[in-house]
């Protein structure tokens, strides 16, 4: 009976630990290091074409997040959008060659310039992912 109890327990503690990594907030949280970053005094906006859409770990740890690269007429943007898990359940669905407008805040991350994304529009299509003073959607109330 005790290794029947021990069994359950260990396995409810393993499936705990699958789900909070699918769902981890705690890099990609409102009140994370990353996310205090955005400043919409540096916001800007940009038209282009995705040329990579890449999956990016912010740190040991933590849930995968998806990062493109927009071509515009002038210059190449890293732009960073937010946890992958989030990503994936979106109706907007981001590739290489899409033609996109990103609305964002213009950050320094690891010595480069890179776009931490507000919006995405795609064909029309609205990809929301943060708010006008940058908390992330996917975060709810409080996170």
């Amino acid at each position: 009976m005790k290794t029947i109890f021990n069994l359950t327990a260990m396995m409810i503690l393993f499936s705990s630990s699958i789900l909070m990594a699918q769902n981890d907030t705690s890099n990609w949280g409102r009140k994370s290091q990353y996310n205090k970053m955005y400043d919409e005094k540096t916001f800007i906006e940009i038209k282009g074409e995705i040329t990579a859409v890449e999956q990016i770990v912010m740190k040991q740890g933590t849930s995968k997040g998806i990062h493109i690269i927009v071509k515009t007429e002038t210059e190449m943007y890293p732009v960073h959008l937010g946890p992958k898990w989030y990503l994936d359940k979106q109706t907007v669905q981001l590739k290489v060659g899409d033609k996109v407008i990103v609305k964002g805040s213009k950050v320094n991350i690891d010595s480069k310039q890179t776009l931490i994304a507000r919006d995405v529009v795609k064909a029309g299509n609205t990809l929301k992912l943060r708010d006008r003073m940058g908390k992330p959607v996917w975060s709810g109330k409080g996170k």
